[in-house]
């Protein structure tokens, strides 16, 4: 778990600084304890050392310093060490630190006084050895119980101050991970209840203004990332209830007209080659709806399939195309370099069928005329317009106007012209202009379209947020938005 895994890597931390501070503090304080004893002991070799001044530093054999047998009492423990291993001890003792050639050294002069921890009858104790006259040397000991007992109060104390400031540190870090990671436990309780229910319409509770951090983001993108998978589920329930309502009509009036050549063989020819006719057009009319219907579908292009495209030969390929297909109808175009960041082939579908939609409702011997210049491209044409009441559905799926109604058709081309435009950043357009007929304008944002620049991308308006823009095209007349 997350909160807990937190939990023990703070915890972890704390106590590895606790360990180092508490072992710094522990040798700190040793030794400064050692060293206020060291300090003891070179005061009294001091004090020693004005008393054998009366002597003019010519002891007698023998003798050692009053007061030197009350070890681990109030005074420490003292003897005198010739430079040829000799003690001179205090009466009873009988030399309890055993002299060393070390301690011989200094008494003749050849080494300095020196520290040392040793043995002194079954005690432990801190030792000096300092020279004190020619050929003599002084040992001196205090035992170091009461050291050794500081030391580990000390300890003890210390210990217990790292086992509570760690204890301390991980209920703090498990109280700051449950607070701080509370925006990933709801997301992920609204991850499992989508996944459990399939339904995207549940949100995590957080407020993005007062909370501007990872978390905060984290949360508002999985927000708007459901947002979008349910316009993306509702919009496909719509497509495929469209779809169906679209398809029943002409599935059932070939159903009717099959059933008529199956439940009549002796139909006279000429009425059986009109069922038969019939039966072909509405075979036409649903291979073109389902077409219509999968290019709707398909979406936005990923983006592996983007590139630099050359939109002046994509509208000149689809214009060769439409006039194959409609021969009674006249093209002119002026069409100028562009270069757009995009599919080629959606933009192919988009432009084929705009196109497509100007020639069908061009009267036979007119002229549609088609120009492509500045990041737009225009396709007019006169056939009868489209009524007012009618100029803002005309991008919606299905939408047949009135005066369409006898236009063969399914309705999809310009929702499928739509989606292509909103996917490459621009918009497209329905206008009356004077003189009648009808303008599509197909456009992109003012830098979506480079004029001779074929060796790198377009630099889009995109917002960095990831929005559209609202305005790719110049004002008209009369201009309808397409965003959704």
């Amino acid at each position: 778990m997350l909160r807990t895994r937190f939990t023990v890597a703070v915890a972890a931390a704390v106590a590895a600084a606790t360990l180092v501070i508490t072992a710094v503090a522990f040798f700190v304080i040793r030794a400064d304890l050692e060293g206020q004893l060291r300090l003891e002991l070179a005061g009294q070799a001091t004090s020693v050392e004005r008393l054998i001044q009366h002597y003019d530093g010519h002891l007698p054999a023998g003798w050692v310093p009053p007061h030197s047998n009350r070890f681990a009492a109030a005074s420490p423990y003292m003897q005198v060490v010739t430079d040829h291993g000799a003690v001179w001890a205090p009466d009873g003792d009988q030399g309890l630190l055993v002299p060393s050639a070390i301690a011989e050294q200094v008494a003749a002069g050849q080494r300095g006084e020196y520290y040392d921890d040793t043995d002194v009858g079954g005690v432990r104790a801190a030792t000096l050895t300092t020279r004190i006259a020619p050929g003599l040397a002084l040992q001196l000991a205090v035992p170091l119980g009461a050291v050794d007992a500081d030391v580990a109060s000390v300890g003890a104390t210390l210990t217990a101050l790292s086992i509570a400031g760690v204890g301390l540190a991980a209920l703090v870090g498990w109280a700051v991970a449950r607070a701080g990671l509370a925006p990933v436990g709801r997301l992920a309780a609204v991850a499992e209840r989508v996944t459990a229910t399939g339904d995207p319409g549940s949100r995590v509770e957080v407020d993005v203004a007062s909370k501007p951090d990872e978390l905060g983001r984290l949360a508002g993108s999985f927000n708007t990332m459901l947002g979008a998978l349910q316009r993306s589920l509702a919009a496909q329930r719509q497509l495929v209830s469209d779809a169906g309502h679209e398809l029943r009509t002409p599935l059932t009036s070939m159903r009717v007209n099959v059933e008529l050549l199956a439940a009549h063989p002796d139909l006279p020819a000429a009425e059986r080659q009109e069922v038969l006719e019939r039966v072909v057009a509405q075979g036409a009319e649903l291979g073109q709806l389902m077409a219509g219907i999968t290019e709707l579908a398909r979406g936005e292009a990923p983006p592996a399939e983007f590139g630099n495209v050359e939109l002046h030969s994509v509208v000149a390929a689809a214009l060769a195309a439409v006039r194959r297909d409609w021969p009674a109808i006249s093209f002119t175009e002026d069409i100028a370099p562009c270069v757009v960041f995009g599919s080629s082939e959606r933009l192919g579908s988009a432009v084929r069928n705009l196109l497509d939609n100007a020639a069908k409702f061009s009267p036979p011997g007119k002229t549609v005329e088609v120009r492509l210049a500045g990041g737009e491209l225009t396709v007019r044409d006169y056939g009868p317009g489209i009524a007012a009441a009618d100029l803002p559905f005309v991008f919606d799926r299905f939408y047949r106007a009135s005066s369409a109604r006898s236009v063969p058709g399914s309705g999809l081309g310009l929702s499928i012209v739509r989606q292509v435009a909103q996917s490459h950043d621009g918009s497209v357009r329905a206008e009356n202009p004077p003189g009648g007929g009808t303008r599509m304008r197909l456009c992109w944002p003012p830098e979506g379209c480079k004029q001779g620049e074929k060796d790198k991308p377009p630099q889009s308006d995109k917002p960095a947020d990831g929005s559209r823009p609202v305005e790719g095209c110049r004002p008209v007349e009369v201009c309808l938005p397409t965003e959704l």
